[in-house]
């Protein structure tokens, strides 16, 4: 019986001792952050970045685990390790739950830096991003925006703050062309509801400046805009809108919406009979300056050049309903063609 008892007090003993030993390998909280691999790249280059980017973690919070100065050293340089299925096992070797691994390289001038992060028993990584760096000093912030991606559990590349901001992003981007310019379009208006007198189409011509960015633009008309038709007469006075780009290549839809301030007038000819002139039109006009809301619709064509075609649809609708000349109002849609630099 005594001796049963002790053979059950040391069993306890030795599973609370192993407690520990087995927390420390699933804290989901250690990561350990692997030799870079290198192609074309120096190794005091790789160790700098290397202790960047742990030094960066740790400044933001996440727990970085040791190597275990028991186990075989970390290979380094060309034979650092940079697939998963390795990563994971030296993580688990030295009983971290998360392990950084990746590789610098050098293409001309630039260096492209490389990162992958893998939880210890999941057979791919769960976070991958690629920067490029002008220079090797340029790397200080590369691995600072690694480190804020890991931290935040998702890629960065498009998330720079104050402190990882590259040169590389500082230039010009290459592009063909600038997409500052003017432009022009025609086309018609085409009434609805027996808005603007009744009549069945207007003539429409307008100048326009437009600043295109990757996703949005921006489109502006001064005074050079105006429909007209049969006595009517709509003249932009401004118009700014903005619009969403469907698309990066060189046919790419895109929707929006446009505010302004527009001076109309709207004619409208009405048929009367009178005992002393017979039949006879009678002609009533109503001019006022109202504020404007149009609908856009467009596609680009010829996006990746420095001039561009452009086909486009909006709903025109002009706030003031214009009683004196029958309620009807000013509104219709708007089908015009033409080019943009």
């Amino acid at each position: 019986m005594i001796r049963s008892r002790v053979l059950v007090a040391l069993a306890l003993g030795i599973a609370l001792g192993a407690q520990p030993a087995l927390a420390a390998r699933t804290d989901p909280l250690r990561t350990l952050v692997l030799p870079l691999r290198s192609i074309g790249v120096s190794d005091t280059t790789l160790l700098v970045s290397r202790d960047l980017l742990v030094g960066s973690l740790q400044d933001l919070g996440v727990r970085i685990s040791a190597a275990d100065p028991a186990k075989a050293a970390l290979p380094g340089g060309g034979e650092a390790c940079d697939d998963p299925a390795c990563a994971a096992a030296l993580g688990r070797e030295h009983g971290a739950a998360r392990v950084v691994y990746g590789s610098i390289s050098r293409l001309g001038d630039k260096l492209i830096a490389r990162l992958n992060v893998i939880r210890v028993g999941e057979p791919d990584p769960y976070y991958r991003d690629q920067l490029t760096a002008s220079s090797e000093e340029d790397l200080d912030a590369v691995m600072r925006r690694f480190a804020e991606g890991i931290a935040a559990g998702r890629p960065n590349s498009d998330r720079a703050s104050v402190e990882s901001v590259t040169k590389a992003e500082t230039r010009t981007p290459a592009r063909r062309a600038s997409r500052s310019g003017p432009g022009f379009r025609a086309g018609f208006l085409f009434p609805t509801g027996n808005s603007f007198g009744g009549v069945d189409r207007m003539t429409d011509f307008r100048g326009v400046y437009k600043y295109e960015l990757k996703d949005f633009q921006i489109e502006t008309t001064t005074l050079l805009g105006f429909s007209s038709g049969e006595g009517n007469f709509d003249w932009t006075i401004l118009d700014l809108g903005a619009s969403r780009i469907f698309g990066r290549r060189d046919f790419s839809p895109y929707l929006g919406a446009s505010i302004g301030v527009h001076s109309v007038t709207v004619e409208r000819k009405d048929y009367a009979t009178s005992p002393y002139y017979g039949s006879y039109y009678a002609i009533n006009k109503e001019t006022k300056t109202a504020p404007t809301l149009d609908l856009v619709a467009g596609l680009m064509a010829l996006r990746t050049y420095d001039f561009e075609a452009v086909l486009e649809v909006r709903f025109h609708y002009v706030f003031d309903k214009f009683d004196a000349v029958g309620g009807k109002g000013a509104n219709g849609f708007l089908v015009t063609f033409g080019t943009s630099r």
